[in-house]
């Protein structure tokens, strides 16, 4: 019985996810006529509504594409976040663990931040504790610390994703840019239309 119960409950949501994401066309329209009405309160909540599934949505989906764990590390769950408050877009974060080793993988589009990213990649001499390398095909920036056993990659996917990993206490620079081979760079792409 207790079975029956919980597979109804999970169809159930199920079915409400759906509805919910099949009506963010009717959400944008119903903000729309809001705001021909001059109820902005109204729109702006129809809008709020519909943007938050858009974002879960690409979350989710872009949460799929995050580096797996590696062997013998341990890896938290990604973690979505809206940045409408500093200028928008989306953050997706992931972290690792192994020892004292620690690694923080970041997906962050349609952001100012991958803006400023896209200008050290015009002028990478800029920065002379950073060399280009290559992840997969992609271009990237790694800055290494070998006295510190630090540092970070950065790559930007068709200057609309920045994707960085920063470590602390590895052994090398190499597991900063196996880590970064990670990333689905074509399910990303697919994923924002390009």
């Amino acid at each position: 019985m207790k079975r029956e119960a919980m597979a109804a409950m999970v169809m159930l949501l199920l079915a409400a996810q759906a509805a919910v994401a099949a009506d963010v066309p009717a959400l944008i329209e119903a903000g729309r006529q809001f705001y021909q009405k001059g109820d902005i309160a109204r729109a702006a909540h129809q809008l709020e509504t519909a943007l938050a599934d858009l974002q879960d949505r690409l979350g989710r989906g872009l949460s799929d594409d995050m580096p797996p764990i590696p062997a013998g590390w341990q890896g938290e769950d990604t973690e979505v976040q809206g940045l409408g408050a500093v200028g928008g877009g989306l953050s997706v974060t992931r972290a690792y663990t192994k020892g004292e080793a620690s690694l923080n993988a970041s997906l962050i589009l349609d952001s100012p931040a991958v803006d400023a990213a896209v200008a050290l990649f015009a002028n990478p001499a800029a920065d002379p504790t950073q060399r280009r390398v290559k992840v997969e095909a992609e271009d990237a920036l790694l800055r290494w610390d070998a006295t510190a056993h630090s540092g970070e990659i950065t790559l930007v996917v068709a200057n609309r994703i920045l994707l960085q990993i920063e470590g602390d206490n590895l052994l090398a620079a190499d597991v900063l840019i196996d880590l970064a081979k990670g990333f689905n760079v074509g399910g990303m792409k697919k994923l924002i239309g390009v």
